[in-house]
């Protein structure tokens, strides 16, 4: 499974006004937790490590030039200062915006380690099993 290892748990539900779908991944070697919940008009996307939201990022499309969109991050509450938040944080929104989400985002990364090879890995199972996916 690309290296990620194997789902834990995969559960989704679907209804309105939200869609839910929680599933684990082992991310470099530690079990991470993912949270989708899709509102009409927002998407709420927790993923941890550490058993709590961590860091809450508030994260929108800005602008999109030449078929190419711009998104503003800001932290809301956590580490304003690490810079790995800020990385992780404009490539998850990235990844989302090219997946089709166009709704403003709350981000909530509770991860130990937010080093390169880590985000990629988050991104990958972002793109893989996230609340779309059927």
């Amino acid at each position: 499974m690309d290296g990620l290892g194997a789902t834990t748990t995969n559960q989704q539900q679907q209804g309105f006004p939200v869609r839910n779908r929680i599933f684990a991944r082992l991310i470099d070697g530690v079990v991470t937790n993912f949270v989708w919940n899709l509102y009409l008009d927002h998407l709420l996307l927790v993923i941890t490590q550490i058993g709590t939201v961590g860091t809450v990022i508030a994260a929108r499309r800005d602008a999109s030039f030449e078929g190419r969109s711009t998104y503003s991050t800001s932290v809301v509450v956590g580490r304003r200062e690490d810079p790995g938040v800020e990385l992780a944080a404009r490539q998850l929104v990235q990844a989302l915006g090219e997946m089709g989400c166009s709704r403003p985002i709350t981000l909530c990364l509770g991860v130990r380690e937010l080093q390169p090879a880590c985000v990629r890995q988050l991104v990958a199972a972002v793109r893989q099993d996230n609340v779309w996916s059927s």
